[in-house]
């Protein structure tokens, strides 16, 4: 009980540090991953540690990769962003997917983000005249599935792609003020509401897992 104190504290100050995620919105929070007290498993719980410490750690960078002043800057870190989220996805549909959920969620992130990123490169060449360049200074957010296969693999990508649309939720939150294109506005309002609502869903397939 004492460890899921202090887990819930860390992962509460991590999130207090992500515009518009407080507490409050509990629903598109960790919190709501680690359900009510007396109610997980034994590897729930095992579970909800190694996310709540991989969060402590990756908070710092999450921070100074998800914080965004421009839309060029946000362009330039939400193509690599939705990139990494459609390759590991596509691991996931290769040697993973073991329930119908997952596959529905994988194959929707690949259908939605692909999409994306082809919008955000032909906007990007529209607005500042050259094609865009992979930004070599992004930090991969999700771990080496490479040895990972079944059930395992599937557990893995969702833990790691809560924190990831968790990420992408924050940059879009933090572009608002500076939208200048209703493109952008457009995105970052879908970012957030088909992002949210695959949070719920990730954290119910691990929450029955």
């Amino acid at each position: 009980m004492a460890n899921n104190k202090v887990l819930i504290t860390i992962v509460a100050l991590f999130i207090g540090g992500i515009a518009g995620y407080t507490l409050n919105d509990h629903r598109h929070s960790f919190l709501g991953y680690f359900g009510h007290k007396g109610m997980m498993s034994s590897d729930q719980c095992h579970r909800g540690r190694e996310v709540g410490n991989k969060t402590e750690m990756m908070g710092h960078d999450m921070h100074s990769q998800m914080v965004v002043t421009s839309e060029k800057d946000f362009l330039e870190g939400m193509i690599p962003h939705h990139e990494e989220a459609v390759i590991t996805a596509k691991e996931v549909l290769a040697r993973g997917a073991t329930t119908l959920e997952v596959r529905t969620l994988v194959e929707a992130i690949i259908v939605a983000q692909e999409k994306e990123i082809v919008d955000m490169k032909d906007w990007y060449k529209a607005w500042y005249g050259t094609d865009y360049v992979a930004n070599r200074n992004y930090t991969p957010m999700m771990r080496d599935l490479s040895k990972l296969s079944g059930q395992e693999l599937d557990n893995a990508f969702l833990e790691d792609m809560i924190m990831h649309h968790m990420g992408a939720i924050m940059m879009a939150r933090s572009i608002a003020p500076y939208t200048e294109h209703a493109e952008v506005k457009n995105l970052t309002k879908a970012i957030l509401e088909t992002q949210s609502a695959e949070i719920d869903t990730m954290k119910a397939i691990l929450m029955g897992s």
